[in-house]
């Protein structure tokens, strides 16, 4: 049972339509490495990040 993580700039979350488009999208994912059966059993979590709180390369994106 894949356990999926997904932490993303939290302004994604103003498009109504995104965390469905990203749960579908890793969930499909998923599938096309462990097979078909393996979607049904796989939990996709999406989170939101302030950018200020969110570095790269030693400075934050915020």
């Amino acid at each position: 049972m894949p356990y999926i993580e997904v932490k993303v700039f939290e302004d994604r979350f103003e498009d109504p339509s995104f965390s469905q488009r990203m749960v579908e999208a890793v969930t499909q994912a998923m599938i096309s490495v462990l097979g078909e059966e393996v979607g049904a059993e796989s939990t996709v979590i999406v989170e939101g990040v302030p950018r200020n709180r969110w570095g790269h390369g030693g400075k934050l994106m915020g």
